[in-house]
């Protein structure tokens, strides 16, 4: 009996011996195709094999899928807002009756998500698109597969993580999130399941969906994660934005940090109180702890509003620190209340003023406590972090302009300087190539202590690209050349009687050499092959269910 591909990972199996269970992954392929997903083997694209429902909410499906060019596992998510479209014979999407137009806005909102995400190629902790489509009256965006578990999960199964690891874990995270929002992306969906871990121990971005789909009062159901989901994402009114995913993130952290989420939002109106054990409490440092409230403000004119402040309270001490043992100061220490008092007859002013010298206070008898249970005083402090030893004295900044960036982050990170490398910006530049250092502060030649940072803007290379040559090519050929030149390749399908299926026609809207903005979405029109005839079979997939594709 022939090998059959596992639906879930791809991997052959051989049923007179395996039975339905497959060997590397134990996923049972005796398991039916969960109710209004496509059926299994169909093939979009004329590449990618629809394997198992991997997840469903509001907005669409995700599936696993393969990628027969490249022979590797992806994920492909399917544009299918319910209840407002449903599943034809012919496998196509269709909105229901009257509402088509919100059909179709909702529709545009998931292609120019896509495209926003595809640009957060350069962002190793964002799942990367690789392919966006239309097809069956509906649009399809290809996620590559990252084999990972969600953080739900992982923290469920090994327990509570300490501080230094949260610390490592999300900071790459937060900026991230800090720079999708700048560039009018939010995610609206932070949570312990859309943030997930991966093999090499990082954390990875998933889970982006449309702004409807992250919010209550919409047409479609909406997914909203009962500890991450902020105040105002529970009203089609308020506005969500970079404070929403900054209150999720903190959530998250939190979840990490105590093995339990915050209530849910309406219910901290009532009760804001961040209950955290004692246990707990002892092991992070005052600092984290704060920064956190502050970002779990329900109100979001009293919470931390955007990741840059979050960033600066979360650095208000060194990243990493020891665990802190709960002293008799902290002990004696009132919970902290974020708002301020009223009434009493005193203006808001002199309340605002003693609560920073009660604040101010309590940090010394912290400190205090904190430097005499290790024998050290503010004066032993003071040498130890405001002191240069002859090991720590100043050096010259290198020469960094016009060499690639990546390099001398390497450079960094191996030990080989003691400074850090920051980005401020990336500029176009007609002369610098794209990568490498434009600028930097302070120059080279000046005075530098370890510790410091280096602040550099790296080229993005010319604002304009041309679009390369289509004879003979692929899509999968032109995707990847599209793709180096910062463009957003969409792909379209139209028959030819001429042109190999999965080869290039044209360029919807332009030629050849036609020079187009940085980031610009470029249509590709790609063979279909022959429009089949009317008298022939119209089974979306050439393949028999649960037989491995031919190539």
């Amino acid at each position: 009996m022939a090998s059959k591909l596992c639906m879930n990972c791809f991997a052959s199996y051989r049923p007179e011996v395996d039975g339905s269970l497959c060997p590397e992954c134990a996923w049972d392929n005796s398991k039916p195709q969960a109710p209004q997903g496509l059926p299994y083997q169909t093939v979009l694209a004329s590449r990618y094999v629809i394997g198992r429902v991997r997840a469903m909410n509001g907005e669409g499906v995700t599936y696993c899928a393969l990628d027969r060019i490249t022979q590797k596992p992806v994920d492909v998510r399917e544009f299918f807002p319910r209840p407002l479209a449903s599943r034809q014979a012919d496998l196509s999407i269709a909105p229901a009756r009257g509402d088509q137009p919100s059909f179709d806005r909702y529709a545009d909102d998931f292609l120019e998500l896509s495209k926003g995400v595809s640009r957060l190629r350069e962002l190793t902790v964002v799942e990367s698109v690789l392919d966006i489509f239309e097809e069956n009256g509906t649009v399809y965006t290809v996620y590559r597969h990252t084999p990972s578990i969600s953080l739900r999960s992982y923290v469920e199964s090994r327990g509570r993580m300490a501080w230094n690891e949260v610390n490592r874990l999300f900071m790459p995270v937060l900026t991230a999130l800090g720079l999708i929002n700048s560039l009018g992306i939010s995610h609206l969906g932070v949570s312990p399941d859309t943030l997930r871990v991966t093999q090499d121990g990082g954390l990875l971005i998933s889970g982006f969906c449309i702004h409807a789909a992250r919010r209550a009062g919409t047409p479609i159901q909406a997914e909203l994660d009962p500890g991450s989901a902020a105040i105002e994402q529970y009203s089609s009114k308020a506005l969500c934005g970079e404070g929403s995913d900054v209150y999720g993130l903190a959530a998250t952290m939190l979840f990490a940090l105590t093995g339990r989420p915050p209530k849910e939002a309406p219910q901290r109106l009532e009760d804001p109180r961040l209950l955290i054990a004692k246990d707990v409490m002892k092991t992070l440092p005052p600092f984290a702890v704060t920064a956190i409230a502050n970002s779990l403000q329900v109100k979001q004119g009293q919470r931390t509003g955007s990741f840059e402040r979050f960033r600066a309270e979360l650095s208000a001490a060194p990243a990493l620190v020891e665990e802190i043992d709960q002293t008799d100061a902290i002990r004696r220490l009132p919970p902290i209340d974020m708002s301020l008092p009223q009434g009493k007859g005193l203006p808001p002013v002199v309340w605002l003023i003693g609560s920073c010298v009660v604040t101010l206070v309590a940090l010394v008898i912290v400190a205090s406590a904190w430097l005499g249970d290790r024998g050290m005083s503010f004066g032993d402090l003071g040498q130890l972090f405001g002191g240069q030893s002859a090991s720590q004295s100043a050096s010259q900044v290198p020469n960094m302009l016009n060499q690639n960036y990546e390099e001398w982050e390497k450079r960094i990170q191996e030990g080989e300087y003691e400074f850090q490398l920051k980005i401020s910006s990336r500029s176009f530049s007609t002369t610098i190539q794209e990568g490498n250092i434009i600028s930097q502060s302070p120059n080279a030649g000046e005075e530098i202590k370890p510790g410091d940072t280096v602040v550099v803007t790296v080229s993005k290379g010319a604002a304009t690209r041309a679009l390369p040559e289509l004879k003979g090519t692929s899509f999968a050929q032109l995707q990847e050349l599209l793709t180096a030149n910062s463009f957003v390749p969409v792909r379209k399908e139209e028959h030819s009687d001429d042109i190999e299926p999965g080869y290039v026609i044209r360029y919807e809207d332009h030629q050849e050499g036609d020079s187009l903005d940085y980031g610009a979405t470029v249509t590709v029109v790609v063979s279909a092959g022959p429009e089949a005839d009317a008298s022939q079979d119209s089974a979306p997939s050439s393949t028999a269910e649960g037989d491995a594709p031919a190539e």
